[in-house]
């Protein structure tokens, strides 16, 4: 079969204005466009993580009752952030009970590595944690705790008690909430915390 004959140049410079260029497209020609250089595009988990990260879904699983003991200073940092999280917290819970879970429920949500991070930057309660807290645990994040201590004891860190992870979770939850709300200490509570979601 005979080959086209050859277009002039004024011809192809024609076809070329007509959209329909010898030259076309990468795609057009079956070929994968140019990749944009990674750096170009891609963030950190730093830099487009917000600081307000909005607060997980509150658990609806029935509840078991339990108990944390902390310091009188921990235990007014901790009635006190749940109040500041509610107001500078997306999705933060109007009940201490749900707020506490969510606590717990994230810090059981970390890594291993994680989790030790946060227990070298608390440190441990120590006997002036004689102040005990009332919670009610959902049996989901009971079954979370459960398998976060499990990992950990694997890798090492071995918490006395349930009650240990707690105080590290409640304390833990206080400072990012102070964190979030950009305060350098958090407000004294009420003597008694309120539902917040009622008001």
């Amino acid at each position: 079969m005979a080959s086209p004959p050859r277009r002039s140049l004024s011809e192809r410079n024609a076809a070329a204005i007509a959209g329909d260029a010898d030259d076309k497209r990468p795609s057009d020609r079956g070929e994968a466009p140019p990749k944009t250089p990674r750096s170009a595009t891609a963030t950190s988990a730093a830099e487009a993580e917000d600081p307000a990260t909005p607060a997980p879904p509150a658990s609806e699983e029935p509840t078991r009752r339990s108990s944390v003991y902390l310091t009188e200073s921990d235990l007014r940092d901790v009635r006190s952030a749940y109040i500041v999280d509610f107001d500078h917290r997306p999705g933060s819970p109007g009940s201490f009970g749900l707020w506490a879970a969510g606590a717990i429920g994230e810090l059981a949500a970390l890594n291993v590595q994680q989790r030790q991070a946060v227990r070298d930057d608390l440190g441990a309660a120590g006997p002036a944690a004689n102040r005990s807290q009332q919670l009610l645990v959902p049996d989901d994040v009971a079954t979370a705790v459960s398998d976060a201590m499990r990992q950990d004891r694997l890798a090492g860190f071995v918490d006395r008690s349930r009650s240990v992870f707690y105080s590290y979770a409640l304390r833990w939850q206080a400072r990012q909430a102070m964190k979030r709300a950009g305060l350098q200490e958090l407000p004294e509570p009420p003597a008694r915390l309120p539902r917040l979601d009622l008001r």
